[in-house]
């Protein structure tokens, strides 16, 4: 069974070429600039929230893969306090 996952997982992987990656933009763009030829400022505000956003998110990423926190040291339970959970 995990072979037969594998085997899909690598023809799935295989799809990504240049010319799909066009088609998945286009997905998203036409339907985008119809959009826009009716209501330019709403499309214009939504395209602005969205790529805030995703600048948002993707900072929060790298700041967080460079500043690692400090890890918390464990508490260890005392036993003499331990009880069963009602």
């Amino acid at each position: 069974m995990v072979e037969f996952l594998r085997g899909q997982w690598k023809d799935l992987t295989n799809m990504i070429d240049p010319f799909s990656i066009m088609l998945m933009e286009g997905f998203f763009i036409v339907p985008l600039a119809m959009a826009a030829m009716f209501y330019p400022l709403e499309v214009l505000m939504g395209t602005v929230a969205v790529l805030l956003v995703g600048l948002a998110a993707f900072e929060t990423v790298e700041w967080v893969r460079h500043h690692p926190h400090q890890p918390r040291p464990r508490r260890t339970p005392d036993p003499s306090s331990w009880h069963l959970p009602l």
